[in-house]
């Protein structure tokens, strides 16, 4: 009885000390990457970063668009202000031409440029 009793004494710590070993090393596995309180932590952080930052997007991409739609106006209303610039060039070019000068000289203000056979005071 001695015997199988010391038998069983030596069996029993060597499991035990196996099965202890084993939840250690399975616990360094599982936390080889993380902690598992970290884990839970990045998912509270994921779950509650997640929701804002979608509604940051949607934000970003309507701005987006807003300011789009400005640029088009933006640029539509500089081409007819180019239009209408050539437009004031070309009108101020005519009436400063020498012909259309003379032309109202000579209807309002009755004047007239000298021909070369006229005497002329100066």
């Amino acid at each position: 009885m001695f015997i199988s009793q010391s038998a069983q004494i030596s069996i029993r710590p060597h499991s035990i000390m196996t099965s202890m070993m084993r939840q250690k090393l399975r616990q360094k596995n599982v936390g080889l990457i993380f902690p598992k309180g970290l884990w839970r932590v990045a998912g509270k952080v994921f779950l509650l970063l997640c929701p804002l930052l979608l509604l940051v997007n949607f934000w970003l991409s309507s701005s987006a668009d807003r300011i789009a739609v400005e640029i088009l106006a933006a640029e539509e209303g500089r081409y007819l202000m180019m239009d209408e610039h050539i437009k004031l060039r070309a009108e101020r070019a005519r009436l400063y031409s020498p012909g259309y000068l003379n032309e109202v000289a000579a209807s309002q203000l009755a004047l007239y440029v000298p021909e070369k056979n006229q005497v002329t005071r100066l």
